[in-house]
């Protein structure tokens, strides 16, 4: 079973009514996307996708909280964090970008 790509089918499928959100999503397909102990973890091949995607944290957040398959997002670039997305508990956008 193929959980990396099921994990990004269920992230895009919350949005397949709203087609400009869900276009705003289409780099996640580019990533290795996997869960482990509450943390989502989104592993991109590069900065300028990884970028893209902490920009649409809200966007990323929504769905993984309404199907409760993280607490946390962590966005990397071949296993470097770049940004960190809270999922439970807070109700104003809040990610750290690091550098």
């Amino acid at each position: 079973m193929n959980w990396f790509g099921q994990l990004t089918k269920l992230i895009l499928d919350y949005y397949r009514e709203d087609a400009a959100q869900w276009q705003q999503l289409q780099e996640l397909r580019r990533c290795r996307v996997s869960r482990r102990w509450g943390t989502l973890r989104i592993d991109c091949r590069d900065r300028p996708t990884a970028e893209q995607l902490a920009a649409a944290g809200l966007l990323l957040r929504e769905p993984v909280a309404a199907l409760r398959l993280a607490h946390h997002i962590n966005i990397l670039v071949r296993g470097r964090l770049i940004a960190s997305v809270p999922v439970d508990g807070v109700k104003q956008p809040s990610w750290e970008i690091h550098q």
